[in-house]
């Protein structure tokens, strides 16, 4: 937000090859798929930086994001829990989870191998780290990502609006419709909450993500909230920049976020943030600071509620003081100039 790029230095190339790593390609074996496809993509990548000396690859491959979670994706599969990396089909045959495991496994083995060829490993929280250590059997260091919050933290914390925000692209592992039951959760327990709104902003990468959004809105029709809630898809920067400034909550229901920019954007901005009680926004982000809170993390529908409703029942002093401690602990902790000091600290 506050970066100046001198556009004569910067060259934006399309790569011809980016549907191999789109999931839609590899409908069945999408792990294996996918990782065929980026090293097909990054050769591509390479190729056409015409012989550039450094070569920086910011992607999350040989599909990282889901093998991080291996040992969690795993216990899903050996339990047969339905998720969303977990299809009802396979959870309900026994066969069919054995081969799955086998899967996992194979390629599990094969992207552990390429992690230890690494002189240096980072992770971008802690719960990566840890699973990242189970892996490898090596040390893994922690750099948070460099969060950009200098206009944040210039709106004021007090005037807020009684609006909860979730700032998150319409994918199915982000739980909007977790957020409206919630909301419908808190009507239902406490009838002084009955105007509080409820925005989901953000992007819609396709298709499918668009037809997510009428799911949604059909959801909050069927319950009775639907003028409660508010969605704006492919908000502009000043739409964001607004509602951040405006809210009181700001809300990540998804489990186990790697990490959470959005819940830093939340703080930083002087929202009080409520998040799952999982991954980065419960060991690195919604943390005390000083001893003190600085925001809430619930499980699941009913408790998700209970915060909400615990937020806009604060006193008035103690809300600004939390307002404040939330925006002191990720400006002190995960600014750009953190990071750079960090980055550098790791490398061998």
């Amino acid at each position: 937000m506050s970066i100046e790029l001198n556009k004569n230095t910067i060259e934006f190339i399309r790569l011809r090859c980016r549907s191999l790593v789109d999931d839609k390609s590899w409908p069945y074996f999408t792990l294996l798929g996918q990782a065929i496809g980026s090293i097909l993509l990054i050769l591509e990548a390479m190729y056409r930086c015409n012989g550039s000396a450094v070569f920086i690859e910011w992607q999350i491959r040989w599909d990282t994001r889901s093998l991080i979670q291996y040992t969690d994706m795993v216990s899903r599969v050996e339990h047969r829990y339905e998720n969303v990396t977990n299809s009802q089909a396979i959870a309900s045959s026994k066969l069919l989870s054995r081969g799955k495991l086998f899967y996992y496994k194979a390629l599990i083995r094969a992207y552990t191998s390429c992690l230890k060829v690494c002189d240096v490993n980072m992770a971008n929280s802690s719960w990566t780290a840890n699973h990242l250590r189970k892996l490898i059997k090596r040390d893994v260091k922690i750099v948070y990502p460099p969060c950009d919050t200098v206009a944040l933290r210039e709106f004021p914390l007090g005037g807020r609006q009684k609006t909860i925000l979730c700032v998150a692209q319409f994918r199915p592992e982000k739980a909007h419709a977790t957020q409206i039951e919630a909301l419908k959760e808190l009507q239902e327990s406490n009838s002084v909450h009955k105007n509080a709104k409820l925005i989901l902003l953000g992007s819609a990468r396709n298709q499918d993500d668009l037809k997510r959004v009428e799911t949604l809105k059909a959801l909050a029709k069927s319950l009775g909230v639907e003028s409660n809630v508010q969605f704006i898809v492919n908000a502009s920067f000043d739409d964001l920049l607004y509602n951040l400034s405006t809210a009181s909550i700001g809300i990540n229901t998804m489990i186990d976020e790697h990490f959470g920019i959005n819940v830093v954007e939340y703080m930083a901005s002087g929202l009080i943030p409520l998040a799952h009680a999982s991954a980065g926004p419960l060991l690195d982000i919604i943390v005390d600071y000083n001893g003190e809170r600085t925001g809430y993390h619930g499980r699941d529908v009913k408790d998700f509620a209970q915060r909400i409703d615990e937020i806009f029942s604060l006193d008035s002093n103690k809300d600004l003081e939390m307002r404040q401690r939330a925006r002191n602990s990720v400006v002190e902790r995960l600014s750009d100039k953190k990071f750079n000091e960090d980055f550098l600290q790791v490398l061998p």
